[in-house]
């Protein structure tokens, strides 16, 4: 009877090592997930803001370049687009729609006229503070997007 108790409590110890390493297993499965999850989260709201910064941009280079001026060249009308004028216009396209409160630290990279003179390229910068994984880049991650627009006279 001594033996068959010995049996029983050495089984019965085996039973809670084991329950012991299976904790151990559940615990970093469910670290391991939330982890994928959180890093899934914060690539989705940085592609939202991207998209959503592109969006402003191409509004933004639209309008501006509707700044344009007529000039005469020679007896037939062309379009004539100046940096300063695609740049105002710009600004006041980001102010009139309040981008600068959609996108953190909101800047213009570079506003450019295209040959021609008939268009704009523009480039706006912001920065996105991810969730929950922000505390990892507390300064945000910096996203800049690129939009160009063109005007064509025609009759």
């Amino acid at each position: 009877m001594g033996e068959k108790h010995r049996k029983s409590r050495g089984a019965k110890q085996l039973l809670i090592e084991e329950a012991g390493q299976s904790l151990v297993l559940a615990i970093g499965l469910c670290a391991l997930t939330l982890l994928t999850i959180s890093v899934v989260m914060g690539a989705s709201a940085v592609n939202l803001k991207a998209r959503q910064l592109l969006a402003i941009a191409d509004g933004a280079v639209v309008a501006a370049v509707d700044e344009f001026e007529f000039v005469a060249d020679e007896g037939s009308p062309r379009i004539q687009l100046t940096t300063d004028q695609v740049s105002q216009g710009v600004r006041r396209y980001l102010a009139d729609i309040g981008a600068s409160g959609r996108i953190d630290n909101l800047e213009i990279g570079s506003v450019r006229i295209l040959p021609g003179g008939q268009g704009a390229e523009l480039t706006l910068k912001g920065t996105v503070s991810p969730p929950i994984v922000g505390w990892v880049v507390p300064s945000g991650i910096t996203i800049e997007v690129s939009s160009s627009a063109q005007t064509v006279l025609s009759r």
